[in-house]
């Protein structure tokens, strides 16, 4: 027996998705969602990888313990999972230089720039620019003197985002965005705020 078919409901139930929409995601249909879950059947190893790989799961942790609910809700840690990720497809990077040169660079230069990733849920995506479903790369905070511009900060068991840090929480910086126009809105803002101040002042 293998605790799949328990984690993957609760994965599902917690991303807020319907057997039908975590189907489509996955590229499978939703009857065989529903046999995993009622636990009638076991997936292949490819759909496994798959799931596991998406979710920034390790596939151990999938089928063989209970996943907890601060697991999936909160952070994809990216540790394990991406040891996985990058002995299966072995990705590479190349850094481009100032001068117009590139030259490989090291996964682990990138990933030490950050302690999580957050996958923007409906609800933050709601009350802030992020859009559902971007990426936060985010540092954990452990002084107070670090500045950023937004904070991702957790309070009795959920996620918010704020632009100062929340004392009686805990708080994460976050350092960088992927698949979120966040920062295009900003420059878009400051670019008319500069017309705007060129009109009136003429600078």
């Amino acid at each position: 027996m293998t605790y799949f078919g328990t984690n993957l409901k609760k994965i599902r139930q917690i991303k807020g998705l319907s057997q039908q929409a975590f189907a489509e995601l996955i590229d499978l249909n939703r009857g065989v969602i529903s046999s995993y879950e009622e636990g009638r059947a076991e997936p292949k190893i490819e759909t496994l990888l798959r799931i596991a790989t998406y979710f920034g799961i390790p596939t151990d942790d999938i089928i063989s313990k209970p996943l907890t609910v601060n697991q999936l809700a909160n952070f994809t840690l990216i540790e394990d999972s991406i040891s996985a990720l990058t002995n299966e497809i072995s990705p590479t990077f190349q850094e481009l230089t100032s001068n117009g040169e590139n030259k490989s660079v090291e996964m682990q230069k990138i990933f030490a720039q950050f302690d999580f990733v957050y996958f923007v849920d409906e609800n933050i995506a709601k009350t802030t620019s992020y859009e559902k479903g971007a990426v936060l790369f985010l540092k954990e905070i452990k002084q107070e003197d670090q500045s950023a511009n937004n904070y991702l900060f957790l309070e009795n068991g959920k996620a918010s985002i704020s632009n100062t840090i929340v004392p009686t929480a805990k708080n994460y910086a976050i350092v960088g965005v992927l698949g979120s126009d966040f920062y295009v809105e900003q420059n878009a803002i400051l670019k008319r705020l500069n017309l705007l101040e060129k009109e009136v002042f003429g600078k």
